[in-house]
């Protein structure tokens, strides 16, 4: 098991001690749904922070395959709804993502490169 060495990161709140290790609950659990999988698909793709609403259009796009043009606007807007209130604060508190509510951006924090052995695993069969 590896243990997380860096500093910890004010923005994502992750109340996870620097000593701790990201245990296997914790990662299958950040895995388990699809969404929380296309939003870390996401940031690595673009290797940089994002906002959420543009989060949010990525995977609404991601999941339709299709445009954004293409997909109802109150469609996103339940994407976006569901990283905000669900999605975002789980992988916050796994400290895979850091999240600035005052900027409204994403990006990949600690714990991401923990994950990335069981995502590519993962995304040759997740279609998108």
């Amino acid at each position: 098991m590896r243990r997380n060495t860096g500093g910890s990161n004010p923005t994502s709140g992750s109340g996870l001690a620097d000593s701790e290790a990201l245990s296997a609950d914790s990662i299958f659990d950040a895995l388990a749904h699809r969404r929380r999988r296309c939003v870390i698909y996401c940031l690595r793709e673009y290797d940089t922070p994002m906002t959420l609403p543009d989060l949010a259009d990525e995977v609404a796009v991601r999941e339709r395959g299709t445009t954004i043009a293409a997909i109802p606007g109150e469609e996103v807007k339940r994407v976006y709804m569901s990283l905000y209130h669900s999605h975002i604060p789980k992988l916050a508190n796994a400290d895979v993502v850091a999240y600035d509510q005052e900027r409204d951006m994403v990006a990949l924090a600690e714990n991401a490169a923990h994950l990335a052995p069981h995502l590519e695993l993962l995304e040759e069969n997740d279609p998108s």
